[in-house]
């Protein structure tokens, strides 16, 4: 079976432009570990699922391979040296865009 969610890990980590070592610094975990999430030798555990999801908005669905609806939330820096402050701080406004669409996309169910 294809490993679906290590490729969407290390694609989404590629996209952003993100090493293995920041986003295993944001995970609180070794690179070694993202690296092993990457290849599929390890399971992602839920808190993992759901720092991911918020750093790179998206939804469990996607980065799990159930679903191919995405719609990416880009960032991008102006220095290279990207910190563990700078991750955190993306993710809690992605949390709050992703949240805002799911709102949006009720309501519009609503009006219908």
């Amino acid at each position: 079976m294809k490993n679906v969610n290590g490729v969407r890990l290390k694609e989404l980590r590629r996209k952003s432009k993100i090493t293995q070592a920041q986003l295993a610094e944001y995970l609180e975990v070794d690179q070694s570990m993202v690296a092993k999430l990457e290849n599929g030798s390890r399971n992602f555990s839920l808190s993992i699922i759901d720092k991911i999801c918020n750093l790179f908005g998206c939804s469990e669905g996607y980065l799990l391979g159930e679903s191919e609806e995405h719609s990416p939330i880009y960032f991008s820096f102006r220095n290279d040296s990207i910190q563990v402050e700078d991750l955190q701080s993306i993710a809690a406004v992605n949390r709050i865009t992703m949240n805002l669409r799911y709102m949006n996309d009720k309501m519009e169910e609503q009006e219908k």
